[in-house]
């Protein structure tokens, strides 16, 4: 987005100095003919200074236009429904010592408002609550949890979270690693429209570091929940 306003910006100025310095350059010319040619005068020539004023209100106020009309026509933009761009869809991880104030009321155990369900990939237990009542923000559409079962020494964790609209089609997505992992993860997240989220979590027992977020993690998994709207 900042390119873009960047183009906007620097390319009026970019006609403006360039049409400025041609006329100029015939300004001057048409002088020094009529000087030395003893051409009569048919007709009074722009100052260069009151041609470059004018050159640069044509050129602003037609800037101003296209760019309102691609604003409200989204003219080269991707066709994605209203209901998607004015959405709100976010997650936010937390460790065990990280669950506390408002979020310690959630429980891995059973929470009010919220269908359960379990689920065991390789070594990490997944334990979903997918909220059953109508969005509103003061809860979230969903709380996992994943708990590591195996018998490594679990220093550190990744996580990489994508939402995905009901065509499939992706929405956005985020996701990081390197923080410190306690007795599990926490993901809590949003959701203001019906949508699929689609958790990967990485569990690493070193602090090496590869290209991908699976290079080094000792235990890995991949769940999928559907958001109700």
């Amino acid at each position: 987005m900042s390119r873009v306003f960047g183009l906007m910006i620097a390319v009026p100025i970019i006609i403006i100095v360039l049409s400025a310095i041609l006329y100029r350059q015939y300004y001057q010319y048409r002088i020094n003919k009529q000087l030395h040619e003893e051409i009569p005068h048919s007709r009074r020539l722009l100052s260069p200074w009151a041609f470059s004023i004018i050159t640069a209100f044509v050129v602003i106020i037609a800037f101003a236009g296209l760019t309102t009309f691609m604003a409200l026509t989204d003219f080269g933009a991707e066709k994605v429904p209203a209901e998607y761009r004015n959405a709100v869809y976010d997650y936010e991880t937390f460790s065990s010592s990280q669950m506390t104030g408002f979020r310690a009321n959630y429980s891995i155990d059973e929470n009010s408002g919220y269908t359960k369900t379990a689920e065991q990939q390789g070594d990490i237990r997944f334990t979903c609550f997918i909220r059953n009542e109508a969005f509103n923000y003061y809860h979230p559409s969903f709380i996992i949890f994943a708990e590591y079962t195996g018998d490594k020494d679990i220093l550190y964790y990744g996580v990489q979270g994508n939402y995905h609209a009901p065509d499939d089609k992706q929405m956005t997505g985020k996701g990081h690693a390197g923080s410190e992992f306690e007795d599990y993860v926490c993901v809590i997240g949003t959701s203001t429209i019906q949508s699929r989220f689609e958790l990967a979590i990485y569990l690493y027992d070193t602090n090496r570091k590869g290209e991908n977020m699976g290079d080094y993690a000792v235990a890995d998994g991949t769940i999928s929940i559907q958001i109700p709207q």
